[in-house]
């Protein structure tokens, strides 16, 4: 029989190779989709971000948890409770124009979403007006922006400016995160926060969401 704990530890190790096949014999088993996200995958990523929070994990270790994360989570996502529809909010995140560097801000998209947000990925190098537009159409909780590059920090500015404009600052959260980045900076522009890593990002989020 398989056991949380058994695949808890495949995806803090990062055995993506493994994790799909294990997935659905638990389900096979009649361990239900809400169970493995709740009591292995997400106590598994809670695990994984501790690690690298204290230096025992870096970069190549986190991302081998996340796909590992994602193949078991893409396997039980049609199952999961109102069909993936219940949620804890809706964020929308993604680089900032002019940038292309992603690993951070897939890093934090994936802790998010195994604490139960609902994502919506606009990638890199995403376009000023592309984030209003998705603020104007999908109506999110938040949007969360990233850049790793000094120049490109004004295009954060740019959309909590532009959202302004068209009157939809209001209804949306915006924080920030990235290396030239700051808490300083966050306020300086407006935004309503700052994470300087991914769980700082997910106690952030929860924070401003009012969610447990």
């Amino acid at each position: 029989m398989v056991t949380t704990q058994e695949m808890i530890d495949i995806v803090v190790t990062g055995k993506d190779e493994e994790i799909k096949s294990l997935t659905i014999k638990a389900l096979d088993e009649g361990m239900s989709a809400d169970d493995i996200l709740n009591d292995a995958l997400i106590p598994a990523m809670g695990i994984v971000g501790d690690k690298y929070e204290k230096g025992e994990y870096y970069l190549p270790q986190m991302l081998l948890s996340a796909n590992t994360f994602y193949a078991s989570f893409d396997v039980i996502q049609p199952m999961i409770s109102g069909n993936g529809s219940a949620s804890k909010g809706t964020i929308v995140v993604g680089v900032v124009e002019g940038d292309i560097h992603d690993i951070g801000k897939n890093i934090v998209k994936t802790m998010l979403q195994a604490n139960g947000f609902n994502m919506i990925d606009l990638t890199k190098d995403v376009a000023i007006e592309d984030w209003v537009d998705t603020v104007r159409d999908k109506k999110p909780d938040m949007i969360g922006m990233t850049t790793l590059m000094t120049p490109t920090m004004r295009n954060m500015r740019r959309v909590i400016e532009d959202l302004e404009d068209e009157g939809l600052r209001s209804g949306v959260k915006v924080i920030l995160g990235g290396g030239p980045v700051s808490k300083k900076f966050a306020d300086k522009i407006g935004a309503d926060g700052y994470g300087d890593n991914e769980n700082e990002a997910v106690d952030l989020v929860k924070s401003l969401l009012g969610c447990d």
